[in-house]
């Protein structure tokens, strides 16, 4: 099992929009996010709504089986749910999803244990 973390600042007044938007997902769209989740590999999703003294993060959590075959689930499928979630997380953080989650890098700068 592969975990990926991924932390966007909000940017401003977009936090009820969030709110609104995870809602819709949990409710009224649940079974089309289960069932793209699981065409992707998904196992479980968590995403929190992280207050801090200045701003305010959304915490996304994926576990999966396959990273590399996930994420290019997420970028590249053309389903009618996918399509119009991608729209959804393109108005709040302002950039196109899709050129973002093939290229996962990163330094490590700690690890223990």
């Amino acid at each position: 099992m592969t975990q990926l973390q991924m932390a966007y600042t909000l940017r401003t007044g977009t936090q009820e929009r969030w709110r609104r938007l995870s809602q819709e997902v949990a409710g009224s769209r649940s079974a089309q996010f289960e069932a793209s989740c699981r065409r992707a590999g998904i196992t479980q999703v968590q995403v929190w709504l992280v207050q801090l003294p200045r701003s305010e993060q959304l915490v996304v959590t994926l576990n999966m089986q396959e990273p590399q075959q996930t994420i290019e689930a997420l970028a590249t499928s053309d389903g009618p749910f996918e399509h119009w979630l991608r729209e959804q997380l393109q108005a709040l953080l302002g950039w196109n999803v899709q050129e973002v989650l093939p290229v996962p890098r990163g330094d490590l700068l700690l690890s223990w244990g």
